[in-house]
């Protein structure tokens, strides 16, 4: 083989390298906003959402092909780290498809009380994750419309176990919580103001 052939499969080598490292970085920088969507963004339809989360943990499969163009070695060490990430990926996803599609969520709420104040939705309502042994409780929520269909949420606070709970205005960009009561003593009560922000998150 001649230097000039010898050269040129490692400028192409090179080069996939840094196309593969490039397309990974763009992966990378899609977990992270997917991650942040997912926490503060909510659609009113029930299938968007599940649809939203299910492409959010599908994300590191796009991972493949670029770590595969890898050579050799940094291929090796590229799918060590990248199985245990794809394996958890695939369980969360038959998880969110078995448990968590519409129609069939372990997720149930049940709103309490609402308030409209300037731009922003606040919400208080009881929340249920995995049944009897799950996650109870009431959550103090803000949401703001961000385009028809489309909310960005704040979880503002949440009662554990709380079985009731009110709200009321307490003047501009603020709200009372009265929470009464959960499973392990009737006698648990809290009544505490909390400010919200004008536009959820600033």
């Amino acid at each position: 083989m001649t230097a000039t052939g010898t050269a040129g499969e490692m400028t192409d080598s090179t080069k996939q390298t840094g196309k593969s490292i490039r397309q990974l970085l763009v992966t990378a920088a899609l977990m992270i906003t997917g991650y942040t969507c997912v926490k503060t963004l909510r659609f009113t339809t029930e299938a968007l959402n599940f649809i939203f989360v299910c492409a959010f943990i599908a994300i590191p499969f796009l991972a493949i092909r670029p770590v595969l163009r890898f050579p050799h070695r940094s291929r090796v060490i590229g799918l060590i780290l990248l199985i245990p990430l794809l394996s958890l990926s695939s369980c969360s996803l038959l998880f969110t498809v078995a448990c968590n599609r519409p129609g069939t969520s372990i997720e149930r709420t049940k709103p309490l009380q609402n308030f409209q104040q300037r731009n922003c939705a606040i919400r208080l309502f009881k929340y249920e994750y995995g049944g009897a042994l799950g996650v109870h409780g009431i959550v103090l929520e803000q949401r703001r419309l961000i385009v028809r269909g489309l909310y960005m949420v704040r979880s503002v606070a949440f009662f554990d176990s709380a079985k009731e709970g009110t709200l009321s205005m307490e003047g501009p960009d603020k709200v009372r919580v009265h929470a009464r009561g959960n499973y392990d003593s009737n006698e648990y009560e809290i009544d505490q103001v909390y400010t919200l922000k004008p536009w959820v998150y600033f």
